[in-house]
Formats: C-alpha cells, structure tokens, sequence
C-alpha cells in the first residue's frame, strides 16, 4: 500500500511543475555517478587484466623456491601431479655481455629444453624462433634492449660473450681467475617489456657452467591450472619448499592496483552521497505538497509511521529510477568501449589503442547495493525531519 502512495505522488498530474523538475534533477543526479562508478571500476578491471596478460608471457603460472639440485625424479613427480602440463628447471643471475667492441650487464637465465613449453615467447619475437641449440652450438636469446646495446641487428652470423664471476676469489697476480666466459650464437631477439628487460636466456647447462649455484636463483616454473594446483605440489613436495603463484609473485604490485581501483571507488561514492542529499530536499517539498492529502489519511487511520514510509519510499522511487538509467546507461557504454574500443589511448606506442575495460558483475552489485543503501538513509532523514511522532 505504501508503495502505491509513493508511485501516485510522484506521477500525480496534481504536483507542482518545479516539484517535478527538481524530482528530475534529483534522478539526473544520482544516475551520473553510478554511471560513472561503473565506468571507473571497468576501466580499472580492463588495465588489470590487460597487466596480467602481459605478465603471463614472462612469469609462469607457479613457481617453486628452494628446490635445491634438480633431478628427474623431481620433474617425473612434478609431472605426475594433477593440473600440472609443464615444467622447467631455470637458473637467474647477472652477466656481462660483450659484442662488436661494446658491453652490458645483463639478467642471465639459464634455462631447459622444457621452458618453451611454460613460457612460449611466439608472441614477443622479433627475430629467431624459440630455439636454443643447435647443433653442437649454444644459442641466446636476448631482449631487444639488450641486442641494441651491443650492436646485433640480425641475428644472423652474430655472436657474443658472457662473463660472470663464479665465486672463486679474485688475486692480484691472475685477477680473472675468479671469472667465467663462454661464446654463444645469436638465436633470437625477443620484444622487451616493463617485466622482461636486460635479459638473455641461454641453455641451462651452459649457465651451470658460467654461475656458482650456491650463488645464483634456481627454481622451477610449472604452468597449469593454478587453482588446486599450489596446494597439491605443496603436499607432494614438502614443507621446504616455496610454491608462490603469479599473483604473489608480483603482489605488491596487484594489492596497489587494488587500492587504486578502491579509493577511485570512494571518491566517486562521495560524489554520490553528495548528489543524493538532492533527494532530501525533494521528499521534502513532496511532503510539505502533501499535507492535505496527509491528514486525509491520518483520518482514515493512518499513523505517522505510516505516512512516512510513503515518503521514504518516494526518495527510494527517485534514486531507484536515476540509479537504474545510471547502471544501463554505465554498462551500455562499458560494453560499447570492449566492442569497438572507440576511446583510444593518446599515447603512442603503448600496447594496446583504446582503453582497455572488463565488465565485473561484483562491481556491478556492490554499486547497486551501495546507491540503494544511500538513498534509503536520505530518504529516512528527510521523512523523519519532516513527520514528527505523534
């Protein structure tokens, strides 16, 4: 009964013509920022996902710290685990790479025949495919940077040389006693990217010769179904080791984006409390616009409690109403944007042309339930400031 009042005052052809455009401002005023909410945590979702892919062309799924000498028997019993497709023996550590008369330091990563398999590199190639050896002969494959850095164009006849400290000491009659070099061919050059940078990947053996192991970052990377996965390889492998997933491998970097995305969330929240007390103002001149038809129903037997749940769900009409267009018409441009991409990006170069965005069905429910909540607790100040207990 209550809400049958409320949708005949807010039609009524009775009401007043300002009652009326203030009552659409009021529903123009909420609808804007939930629309923009919308847009805002999209945007938000599709940079995230956008990172996350180009984090899954240079991390694997999962990643096991501590793993010691690696074996066979390691990769048979990594393998023999559910959700596991691949695994890869890698070894990390720093080098100095010589080519045509110039030098540079780089991250070295020593890795096997498998590593293809977690991390194909199809996709960032620029020269080369994802071949290591051939032959008898030692390949690299560097990232772009790297190769500008020692003049290697074309990968075709080029060769450098990689230096690393072993961990022997150093004397001062035969100073480069404590270091190790070895030659390799140029098998590839791969596009660099924020997480890949300064990089050559060599073979795994080839590397065990160049690094003191005991010096040096050796782990394994599997790819898979990540879910179920970690919790399963922890239980084969045993407490020593670290199994950490992409996400908490680059953690600080996902809870920032997080935080981001979040305090975005609150200011357009107080963009939307502020637009609502819009409504106070209208249930109250509804109110005042009312009195006559009030007392009619007072003297039916309607009490205040009543009367001014009428009027709380009048506010809970007008904010409904404009948070309703606000959430079609935020997903409508939402969805427009992932389609087409009409919005571009301004800057050049970047990676991808227009503003990448994902529609979050969690997003879209916690906005919903966040106008409705507001617009029901402007709604009840307003009728209880007007309509007193009696």
């Amino acid at each position: 009964m209550q809400w049958f009042f409320a949708r005949r005052y807010l039609i009524s052809r009775s009401s007043h013509s300002v009652i009326n455009i203030i009552a659409g401002v009021s529903l123009v005023s909420v609808a804007i920022p939930v629309a923009a909410m919308i847009i805002l945590l999209s945007v938000f979702n599709g940079f995230e996902g956008f990172i996350k892919d180009m984090y899954a062309t240079t991390d694997a799924d999962l990643e096991l710290l501590n793993i010691g000498e690696p074996s066979a028997e390691m990769r048979d019993k990594l393998l023999a685990t559910e959700g596991v497709d691949a695994v890869s023996f890698v070894i990390e550590g720093q080098a100095l790479a010589r080519a045509n008369g110039r030098q540079t330091a780089v991250a070295l990563r020593g890795v096997d025949s498998c590593y293809f398999d977690v991390l194909p590199l199809v996709q960032s190639t620029l020269q080369g495919k994802e071949q290591l050896i051939s032959g008898d002969r030692d390949l690299a494959i560097t990232t772009q940077d790297v190769a500008q850095m020692l003049a290697i164009y074309t990968i075709a006849g080029s060769e450098m040389s990689l230096h690393t400290l072993s961990g022997g000491d150093i004397g001062s009659i035969l100073p480069l006693r404590g270091f190790k070099s070895c030659k390799v061919g140029m098998g590839g050059i791969i596009r660099q990217s924020h997480q890949l940078r300064n990089t050559a990947i060599i073979p795994y053996r080839t590397a065990a010769k160049l690094f003191n192991t005991d010096k040096t970052k050796a782990y394994i990377e599997c790819s898979g179904n990540i879910e179920g996965v970690k919790a399963a390889l922890q239980n084969v492998l045993g407490d020593k080791f670290e199994v950490r997933t992409r996400e908490q491998k680059n953690a600080a970097f996902y809870q920032i984006m997080r935080y981001e995305k979040w305090a975005v969330f609150f200011v357009a929240l107080l963009v939307l409390i502020i637009a609502s007390l819009s409504i106070i103002g209208t249930v109250i001149m509804l109110i005042v616009e009312k009195r006559d038809q009030q007392q009619t129903l007072l003297s039916m037997g309607a009490d205040s409690s009543f009367i001014r749940g009428i009027f709380v769900r009048e506010g809970l009409l007008i904010s409904g109403i404009g948070g309703g267009v606000g959430l079609i018409v935020g997903i409508a441009i939402v969805v427009i944007q992932q389609v087409f991409g009409i919005i571009k990006l301004p800057a050049a170069g970047f990676l991808v042309e227009s503003y990448p965005v994902e529609l979050q069905a969690g997003d879209i429910i916690a906005v919903f339930i966040t106008f409705v909540a507001i617009s029901w607790a402007v709604s009840q100040i307003a009728a209880n400031t007007m309509i007193k207990r009696r």
